[in-house]
C-alpha cells in the first residue's frame, strides 16, 4: 500500500508545494465566488419559490407529506430551544407516551442552526432555506474535496473541481429528495469525510490524531443531521479501505496483503481511536437518548427490498428531470422506489463519458491519474450495486435473482478476460467484501434500515470526482499540444452534453400551504389551553396525512396531539390502532359514519380519556360534514366554527 499511497497522493502536491503563483486568485476568493455560484445555481434549481412574490412564506418545495413533517421538525427544535424542551424527545406528537426524535429524521442540528429563521420568519421560510442551501453547501464541500485530486491552483484544474461538485450537488438524487428531505440534501459531511480518510489511509502526513478528531467531528455532527447517512458513510468508507487494498494487490501481486495492511493499520487505527473517543464525547448524549431512552423503536422499520435502484433507473429518466421522453417518464413510475428516492439515474452520456475517461487512463497504463480513477470508479460501481438491494428488480419487476450475482459476473468476467496476477486476486477481495457488505444490509439490525436507493449519492460523488479528474488531465493535455481553441474545449463540451440530460424540471414541484385562520390567530387558537393535547381531524393514520402537524406548528405549538406522521415502538410510523382512530380514518377515506352505538362510544371515550384529550378540531377535509356531526353525535353538542375549523372546547 506504501507505492500505492503515494501513487494516489502524489497529484495533490503541486510541485512548486502549492505556492501561488505570481498574478494568481487568492484561495479565499475562489471559494468565495465558487460558493456564490453553487449558491446562484441553487437559487435558479428552486426559481418556482424564490423568485415568486411570497413564494417561500406560503409555497414548499416538493409533494406530499414529507415537506410538512420537515417543517414541523425545525419548527420543534426552534420551540424547544425557547421554552426549555428536550430537542430529541416530544410529547407534542403521539401524546401523552410522545416520540422519540433520535428515531425520526429530526435534523435537530439543522432545526436549531435555523431556528432564528423559524421564530421570526416561520416554518415554510427556514424549510425553503434549508432545501437551498443544502444544494450548495453539499457542492461546496465537494469542490474542496475535489480540489485535492486536480491541480487546484490555476483556472483548469479549479473548473474541473467546479463541474465535479456542481454533479454531485445537483444530481438527479438531489432533486428526488429535494421533494421534501432537508437532511438528505444538507451532505456536506461526505466529502469531507473523503478528505480525512485520505489522510488516515494514504497520505499519512503527521500526527494521526487530528485527521481522526476531525472524523469525529464530521461524524457527530452527521448523527444529528440524518443518522442514516452517517451509517451509509461507514459502509462506503469500509468498501473504500478495500478498494486500496485491492489496487494494492494489483500494484504490488507478490507481496502478501498482510504486510500491506501493517505497513498502513498503525497510523490509520491511532486516527480511528481519536475518532471514536471524539465521536463518544460528541455524541454519547444522543445516543443514549435514542438506544436507552423513552420510546425507543425495535426492529426493522423498512420492509426488504423496498426503495431500490431498479436496474434500469441508471438509464431511464424520470419526470424530474427536463428531458424525460413520456415512454420513459411512465416506466419509471413502476419502480419500486417512490418519487422521493427517484435517484438512480445516471444517463446513457455520462456513463458512455465516464466509461471513456476510464478507459483511456488505463489505456496509458498505471499512471497518477490513472490509479485515482480507477478508484474511484470501482468504488462507485461497488456502491451502485448495493443501492439495488437485496434483489434485482427490472421495471418494477423483482426477480428472484440476488443482486450479488452481477458481482459474480463482473469478477467472472475480468478472471476470465485478466492473466495479472494482482488483478485476480484484487477482484477476490472486492467479490468477498461486496459479498459481506451487501449481507449486512439485508441481515444486519440496523444496518438493514439504510435505504439501499439513498446510497446513489455515493455514486454521484465518485462520479464527479472521475469526471473532474478526466477533465483535468484532457484540458491540459490539450493545452500543453498547442491545439486550437476549439479543439481544447472539447472535453468541456463533452462534459456538458453528458450532463444535459440530468437538468431537473423547471418549474420544480411546489405545493401551496394553506393553514386555517384558527392556526395562525391568536385570539383564536389561544382558547385552546397552552400544552393540552387536541385531537385534530384529518387523524394522521397514513404517511401523507401530515397536515394537522402543519398546523400545529404553524399555531406556536400551542397545544400537543395525540396523533403524528413519526416512527413510535412497534415499529410503526403513525399512532397504534384504536377504536377512535379507526372511525375517524373510516370517515375520511371513505367517508362511512359508524353507527353510535352505546359500546362504540364508551369505546371512544376510553380513547379520548387514555390521550387525555381537552379539544377536538375538525379542520379542512374530505368528508368534513360527516367527521363533523361525527363527534357532534358522540359529544351531544354541536361545535364552534371559527377561523375554518370546527371546535370542541373544554373536553
Amino acid at each position: 500500500m506504501a507505492t500505492l499511497g503515494h501513487s494516489v497522493a502524489e497529484p495533490v502536491r503541486e510541485p512548486d508545494g502549492q505556492r501561488r503563483t505570481p498574478g494568481a486568485i487568492p484561495g479565499w476568493i475562489v471559494l468565495a465566488g465558487v460558493g456564490l455560484l453553487y449558491l446562484a445555481m441553487a437559487l435558479g434549481f428552486f426559481a418556482t419559490i424564490w423568485f415568486t412574490p411570497g413564494g417561500p412564506f406560503s409555497t414548499a418545495l416538493g409533494v406530499g407529506g414529507d415537506p410538512q413533517l420537515a417543517i414541523w421538525f425545525l419548527r420543534w427544535q426552534g420551540f424547544a430551544l425557547a421554552h426549555g424542551h428536550n430537542l430529541l424527545f416530544t410529547t407534542y406528537l403521539d401524546a401523552p407516551q410522545g416520540v422519540n426524535l433520535m428515531w425520526n429524521t429530526t435534523a435537530p442540528l439543522l432545526g436549531v442552526a435555523l431556528a432564528p429563521l423559524t421564530l421570526t420568519l416561520g416554518g415554510v421560510f427556514a424549510y425553503n432555506v434549508a432545501e437551498t442551501l443544502g444544494l450548495a453547501s453539499s457542492a461546496m464541500a465537494a469542490f474542496v474535496m475535489i480540489r485535492r485530486y486536480v491541480r487546484a491552483t490555476d483556472t483548469i484544474g479549479t473548473l474541473a473541481a467546479l463541474i465535479g461538485g456542481a454533479l454531485y450537488g445537483f444530481s438527479p438524487y438531489m432533486a428526488a429528495h429535494a421533494l421534501g428531505h432537508p437532511p438528505a440534501v444538507t451532505l456536506f459531511t461526505a466529502p469531507l469525510m473523503l478528505l480525512v480518510f485520505d489522510e488516515l489511509f494514504v497520505r499519512q502526513a503527521g500526527r494521526a490524531t487530528r485527521p481522526g478528531v476531525a472524523l469525529g467531528v464530521l461524524a457527530a455532527v452527521q448523527l444529528l443531521l440524518w443518522e442514516e447517512l452517517l451509517l451509509a458513510e461507514a459502509l462506503v468508507g469500509a468498501v473504500g479501505i478495500v478498494v486500496l487494498l485491492a489496487f494494492s494487490a494489483v500494484a504490488r501481486p507478490a507481496e502478501p496483503l498482510s504486510t500491506v495492511v501493517r505497513q498502513r493499520w498503525r497510523h490509520a487505527a491511532q486516527g480511528l481511536a481519536a475518532a471514536f473517543i471524539t465521536f463518544l464525547v460528541l455524541a454519547g448524549g444522543p445516543l443514549a437518548i435514542q438506544f436507552f431512552g423513552a420510546q425507543k423503536v425495535h426492529g426493522a422499520v423498512w420492509a426488504p427490498n423496498q426503495f431500490v435502484t431498479d436496474l434500469l433507473a441508471f438509464v431511464t429518466p424520470t419526470p424530474l428531470q427536463a428531458v424525460a421522453p413520456p415512454f420513459a417518464a411512465s416506466l419509471s413510475e413502476h419502480f419500486s422506489a417512490t418519487i422521493y428516492e427517484w435517484s438512480g439515474y445516471v444517463g446513457i452520456p455520462l456513463l458512455a463519458l465516464l466509461g471513456y475517461a476510464i478507459a483511456s487512463f488505463w489505456s496509458r497504463g498505471m499512471s497518477q491519474a490513472a490509479v485515482l480513477a480507477g478508484i474511484f470508479a470501482v468504488t462507485g460501481v461497488f456502491v451502485a450495486l448495493l443501492s439495488m438491494g437485496p434483489l434485482i428488480n427490472v421495471a418494477g419487476h423483482t426477480l428472484p435473482l440476488p443482486v450479488a450475482l452481477i458481482a459474480l459476473a463482473i469478477v467472472f468476467w475480468v478472471r476470465r478476460r485478466v492473466a495479472d496476477r494482482g488483478v485476480r486476486r484484487a477482484a477476490r477481495i472486492m467479490l468477498w467484501t461486496f459479498l459481506a457488505v451487501w449481507g449486512a444490509t439485508i441481515f444486519v439490525p440496523i444496518v438493514s434500515d439504510v435505504i439501499p436507493a439513498r446510497l446513489m449519492l455515493f455514486v454521484f460523488l465518485f462520479a464527479g470526482l472521475v469526471l473532474a479528474i478526466w477533465l483535468d488531465h484532457a484540458l491540459r493535455k490539450a493545452r500543453a499540444a498547442g491545439r486550437s481553441l476549439a479543439v481544447r474545449a472539447l472535453p468541456l463540451a463533452l462534459a456538458g452534453l453528458a450532463l444535459v440530460p440530468l437538468f431537473p424540471r423547471q418549474p420544480f414541484p411546489t405545493m401551496p400551504l394553506a393553514v386555517p385562520s384558527f392556526f395562525t390567530t391568536p385570539a383564536l387558537v389561544d382558547q385552546v389551553p397552552a400544552g393540552s393535547i387536541a385531537l385534530v381531524a384529518p387523524f394522521a393514520y397514513d404517511w401523507r396525512l401530515a397536515v394537522p402537524m402543519l398546523w400545529q406548528s404553524e399555531a406556536g405549538m400551542r397545544f400537543r396531539m395525540p396523533e403524528g406522521f413519526a416512527w413510535i415502538p412497534g415499529p410503526s410510523y403513525v399512532p397504534h390502532r384504536s377504536a377512535l382512530r379507526d372511525a375517524m380514518a373510516g370517515i375520511a377515506k371513505r367517508g362511512s359514519e359508524p353507527v353510535m352505538t352505546s359500546e362504540a362510544q364508551l369505546a371512544y371515550a376510553r380513547d379520548l380519556r387514555a390521550w387525555q384529550v381537552q379539544t377536538v378540531i375538525v379542520g379542512p377535509m374530505g368528508n368534513q360534514d360527516q367527521m363533523v356531526r361525527f363527534f357532534s353525535d358522540l359529544f351531544g353538542r354541536a361545535p364552534s366554527q371559527e377561523g375554518g375549523v370546527f371546535v370542541w372546547f373544554g373536553l
